[in-house]
């Protein structure tokens, strides 16, 4: 890997692949101006950057898998670790996240890694919630293997969602700065064959330094060489990116749908009140008067 390649700013984006003449499909995807955008706005520590890329990278990966218009996903991992619950939310490929406190850190690993699995914590939970627009949305869930969020996912796609998956996360991270970040998603399809998936099983070594890969080279000739002979055909590419859809509006309805109790005592005692986005930190204040009108809303 060339030295200089935190430099090269390689877009980010999300290739959508086709193995086998439709036996696998295949994503791949680099988030490194993502992770770098979430660093911007949490100031989180080396590691807890690490996981919030990771998720973030899964979690744009099951968006952009999701064809309904409007659809959403939002993905909770919930884990024993002094990072507390983090949340990612997709729109597509368009991702947000957040972490209950980003500011935790442990010491590196003997082998000189970050700990992101003792920072996450080994025993806990990890929950997709699918909004695809209708009445209820689906709701997957499964137990944390490692917390280092690679294998988890695979564990939730095999459990939740009966789909066995190869997952590859990674976030090369350097004092509290994103080099490269991108991750891989691997699934067979009904008819695949034993042959397919042996050819797959093998290639998963190419995976494992997925956060360097990505970090110099296109993505599609990354996969031309990690597929090369399994009729590999890229159907579709797109943009991922950071963005928080967080508006006044949203904190308005957050407020009125506190109730007229709750109103009435940010009015009486507090004379106001000031909303502060977990996503982008944005902070939208309402004065004595903005909460006046709220309540009368809230009474209509």
């Amino acid at each position: 890997m060339n030295d200089n390649f935190a430099v090269l700013n390689l877009p980010d984006e999300m290739l959508h692949i086709s193995l086998g003449g439709g036996q696998a499909r295949a994503l791949l995807c680099r988030t490194t101006a993502m992770a770098r955008a979430a660093a911007d706005i949490h100031r989180p520590s080396s590691t807890a950057l690490a996981a919030m890329s990771r998720l973030m990278t899964a979690t744009a990966m099951l968006g952009v898998m999701m064809k309904e218009e409007d659809s959403s996903v939002t993905v909770t991992v919930a884990g024993d670790g002094p990072l507390g619950k983090m949340t990612a939310v997709a729109h597509g490929g368009q991702v947000k996240v957040s972490a209950a406190h980003p500011e935790a850190d442990l010491p590196l690993k003997k082998d000189g890694h970050l700990d992101v699995g003792g920072l996450v914590g080994h025993h806990g939970r990890l929950t997709v919630i699918k909004d695809l627009g209708l009445r209820e949305p689906y709701i997957g869930q499964s137990a944390l293997v490692s917390g280092e969020l690679g294998e988890d996912f695979a564990q939730y796609f095999t459990v939740s969602e009966q789909q066995p998956s190869l997952v590859a996360l990674g976030a090369l991270v350097h004092e509290r700065y994103c080099l490269s970040a991108g991750g891989a998603l691997v699934q067979p399809l009904p008819g695949c064959t034993e042959e397919m998936l042996e050819q797959l099983e093998m290639r998963s070594v190419f995976f494992s330094a997925i956060s360097r890969e990505v970090a110099d080279m296109a993505l599609e000739d990354l996969a031309k060489g990690w597929f090369d002979g399994l009729d590999m055909k890229i159907l579709a590419r797109e943009n991922v990116a950071y963005r928080c859809d967080c508006s006044r509006e949203k904190m308005e309805r957050a407020l009125i749908a506190m109730g007229r109790q709750e109103l009435r005592a940010l009015i009486d005692e507090d004379g106001g009140a000031e909303l502060t986005c977990h996503f982008c930190r944005a902070a939208h204040h309402f004065s004595r008067a903005d909460l006046e009108a709220l309540l009368e809303r809230a009474t209509r």
